[in-house]
């Protein structure tokens, strides 16, 4: 049962953010510019490391001092944060220090193994049991796709789940995503899409890397190769890492960093694991997690992840 009606007005209800990475950063803004063009409640906002949040208070959102401080403040609660055991850290600050009577909406963004999902959701079934809760709290998992550009750009995909996901879709929509995807009130099966939706990505990464690779050593060249993906596969994702497999000689992967090698071995470590839940196999996403392991062991871990095609060059890697 939703916490939230789907006639109640988002613009009355007090929002929260935690998480300023390189996407949370720009949603927050995105949406704190948002509510304050349109005449609404600042966002209350923590990071980790409050220098983060001194660009987000001069377009005047409210800087808490701690995750529960932010909850405490809100209606609902965006996290946007880089691992499932971060955000379960962070929920259960929330919930151990929660106030007040009013009913609370925490909306994760992240991308995290459906497993961690489950757990948020048993442990605060279990709390509702065990009546620890001072006030009612709505967990759902809204996970969005689409790179640090298109975070700022406000053009994100977002996947939506849980009973009140109509409330966070309008939330969400136009303040820092451009389309909302409905998953139902299952968070465990927006999970679940969220990192088969990134081994898709992933796939195209590698399959670029392979294919950049074999053009290199053949005489097409990756310049050439660059222009079939222009024309016949124009998608954001695979003209944008085929760019960077180009770009500066090849080397743009070190430099243009939107996603690193290591969020990319967790996202598809995620996609090998949901694979072998059900008994079976992405063996796409095995090779994927091999060259991107090559890349942190023979390169750089913050480099984008992209740079696995570093590992199929004729020398580094042998097919």
């Amino acid at each position: 049962m939703s916490l939230f009606s789907d006639c109640v007005a988002s613009d009355k209800l007090r929002v929260g953010w935690i998480g300023l990475g390189a996407m949370g950063v720009e949603m927050a803004r995105n949406l704190q510019v948002h509510r304050a063009k349109t005449g609404l409640s600042p966002i209350s906002v923590y990071n980790r490391t409050l220098s983060k949040c001194e660009q987000l208070a001069q377009l005047g959102a409210q800087v808490c001092g701690s995750a529960a401080e932010v909850a405490n403040a809100s209606d609902v609660v965006f996290l946007s944060l880089f691992s499932g055991d971060t955000v379960k850290s962070i929920v259960a600050e929330i919930l151990d220090n929660s106030s007040g009577e009013q009913p609370l909406l925490i909306a994760d963004l992240t991308t995290v193994h459906p497993d961690s999902t489950q757990w948020i959701l048993d442990d605060l079934a279990r709390r509702r049991r065990e009546l620890l809760l001072p006030r009612p709290v709505e967990f759902s998992q809204t996970p969005v796709w689409g790179a640090p550009a298109a975070a700022k750009a406000a053009k994100l995909v977002f996947v939506s789940s849980g009973a009140s996901r109509r409330v966070l879709e309008s939330l969400a929509v136009p303040a820092f995503a451009h389309r909302a995807i409905d998953c139902g009130e299952d968070g465990v099966r927006a999970a679940k899409f969220k990192v088969l939706g990134n081994f898709m990505i992933a796939s195209i990464v590698e399959a670029l890397g392979e294919a950049m690779a074999v053009a290199e050593e053949v005489g097409v060249g990756r310049e050439l190769y660059l222009e079939f993906v222009r024309e016949m596969l124009p998608v954001p994702p695979a003209l944008a890492y085929a760019k960077k497999m180009t770009d500066e000689n090849g080397e743009a992967s070190k430099t243009q960093v939107g996603f690193t090698v290591l969020g990319g071995m967790k996202d598809v470590g995620y996609a090998v694991d949901l694979a072998k839940s059900v008994g079976m196999r992405l063996p796409i996403a095995e090779l994927a997690l091999e060259h991107l392991q090559w890349v942190k062991a023979k390169g750089d871990p913050n480099w984008d992840w992209s740079s696995l095609a570093f590992a199929l060059r004729k020398g580094n890697w042998r097919f």
